[in-house]
């Protein structure tokens, strides 16, 4: 039955008045005491610096005796805006100091210094000189530059005889024989050949308009899930792992950089985020960092040079967001302790991401071949991402990649969703609007046409030729291997004063070997891919003449 009484909504407000009158006569001895304490507390400091204040009045009062009004004023205003300065010079030092450590604001400070910029600048400018000689200079009639449109477009036959030519200036790589460190992923013909036919079936799909074509869902769907699948997710492992693909590895780390940075904004409050990384964590990490106003905390590892939890969990503070373990390390091949940093991150209820751009598409397949292989994926609890490379050891074109989510809460944040524009209601996944359906289609291929049992025998060879390398190494006198790799990429250092791995590495460039130059400590690596399966006897053999 319905009730006759009505209810006034306005009386809350009318009583407010009353209210707070009542609740001021209660307060107000409160307050009395309160005011009563510090005035007893601070008395005796006031009187002590009574004098001062006197004597410090005087002493101003006579120094501008003499002066006129418009003298006095431009003291003011000169005193106003040195002590805004200095305030605003030491705020900027502060915070400084807390980004990127007193060493380094002291080295930016000394070099900002007239003396000392003028000859920072001279040098760089010599080893920009330095560089621009090194490139080869374009007087080649028969492949002219291009500055403007042609007046007339070229034809097809026209262009692709340019095309042709100009890549003949280009490294070309004998298939198993390449002499170049990571690059080029893939071998086979056959599955080149299969790439080049799935972009031409896709090349003008762009994955922005589904209802156009909804089978670029699908297969964008089918990469995620296989990928996931491999890496503790899917029906045999964690089933809401999911994720996105974008188009590299760096664009991975900056989407889950931006998804973690939302993530703890939105639930934990947190607004002037911080994360962890170790000091052979990628550059991507500094990129993100800075687009994205987070703070790095770089973390040193350990002698076996990997980051491990207890580092990690020095550098934890209020404002931590979230921690980077490598798997590998993209310097020296080894895998982070994994499961040790995670152990923290429950603790402190942080994210934890795990960049496997490197290692995702090998790691899983090295563990099933019997390689002592860490747990690093989302089979070890607490880590919420990944970020994968189908694009290196998935073998399919450059351009593609996999970040991965422990769940659909995280992946939210990764989107940009715009409802007041008048365009209409968009909503993007990642960075990129338009995006190629053709890189997409050619991971997919890739990753169907290897199946499983063609990344265990990839894998087996890769495994193989950097085992080869690194036995190889430490016969050699004056070098040892960097670490314990856990996969094929092998970094190698002097430990003679007398030799200098980096003039060892010139050499080797000259006879047509492209080494990865690393620093702290100084060393080069080579990644062994499909197309290194041949090289190690030949690059043994050209190290030993380099020294």
């Amino acid at each position: 039955m319905a009730s006759n009484t009505s209810f006034d909504y306005t009386q809350p407000f009318l009583r407010f008045p009353e209210v707070a009158g009542a609740t001021w006569t209660r307060l107000q001895p409160l307050c009395s005491t309160v005011q009563q304490d510090l005035l007893s507390l601070c008395a005796p400091l006031l009187e002590n610096l009574r004098p001062h204040f006197h004597q410090a009045t005087q002493w101003t009062d006579t120094q501008l005796a003499g002066l006129p009004p418009w003298q006095i004023a431009v003291l003011a205003i000169a005193s106003t805006w040195l002590a805004t300065t200095l305030y605003r010079w030491v705020s900027n030092t502060v915070v400084d100091i807390r980004d990127v450590g007193v060493l380094q604001t002291v080295i930016n400070s000394l070099k900002s210094l007239p003396i000392l910029s003028g000859f920072v600048r001279r040098e760089v400018d010599k080893v920009l000189g330095k560089v621009v000689d090194s490139m080869p200079k374009q007087n080649d009639p028969q492949d002219p530059e291009v500055r403007q449109l042609p007046s007339e477009g070229l034809s097809c036959d026209a262009i692709c005889q340019r095309l042709n030519h100009k890549a003949a200036k280009d490294l070309h790589i004998t298939e198993g024989s390449s002499k170049v460190s990571g690059a080029l992923y893939m071998a086979g013909k056959e599955h080149l050949d299969l790439l080049l036919e799935a972009y031409g079936i896709y090349s003008h799909t762009n994955p922005l308009h589904t209802d156009v074509w909804p089978s670029m869902r699908q297969l964008e769907s089918d990469v995620i899930a296989m990928t996931a699948s491999m890496l503790g997710g899917g029906v045999n492992g964690n089933s809401h792992v999911c994720g996105a693909m974008t188009g590299g590895g760096s664009e991975s780390i900056l989407t889950m950089m931006k998804a973690s940075r939302d993530y703890a904004r939105h639930v934990r409050g947190i607004r002037q985020p911080e994360m962890i990384i170790g000091d052979s964590a990628h550059a991507a990490y500094f990129k993100g960092a800075e687009y994205f106003k987070i703070r790095l905390v770089m973390v040193p590892v350990g002698p076996d040079y990997r980051l491990s939890g207890k580092a990690v969990r020095k550098a934890v503070t209020r404002n931590t967001i979230l921690v980077i373990a490598s798997a590998p390390g993209f310097p020296h091949g080894v895998v982070d302790h994994v499961e040790d940093i995670a152990k923290v991150t429950r603790r402190y209820n942080l994210l934890l991401h795990v960049d496997a751009c490197l290692g995702g598409f090998v790691l899983p397949f090295a563990r099933k071949l019997g390689y002592p292989i860490p747990a690093f994926d989302f089979s070890v609890a607490g880590v919420t991402s990944m970020s994968v490379d189908t694009h290196k050891f998935g073998m399919a074109h450059k351009g593609t990649s996999v970040i991965l989510y422990h769940s659909k809460q995280l992946r939210q944040y990764q989107y940009t969703k715009i409802t007041e524009w008048t365009g209409g209601l968009y909503i993007s996944p990642g960075f990129a609007g338009s995006r190629s359906g053709a890189l997409i289609a050619t991971a997919w291929a890739s990753l169907v046409h290897m199946g499983q049992q063609g990344f265990m025998d990839v894998t087996q060879k890769l495994m193989q030729a950097a085992h080869e390398f690194a036995e190889g190494v430490k016969r050699i006198d004056g070098l040892e291997v960097v670490g314990k790799p856990d996969m094929c990429v092998v970094a190698i250092k002097s430990i003679s004063k007398q030799l200098n791995i980096y003039k060892v590495n010139d050499l080797m460039s000259q006879r047509g070997w492209h080494l990865n130059a690393l620093q702290f400590p100084s060393s080069v690596h080579m990644c062994f891919t499909a197309q290194h399966t041949k090289v190690v006897p030949e690059l043994l053999q050209v190290i030993k003449r380099a020294l």
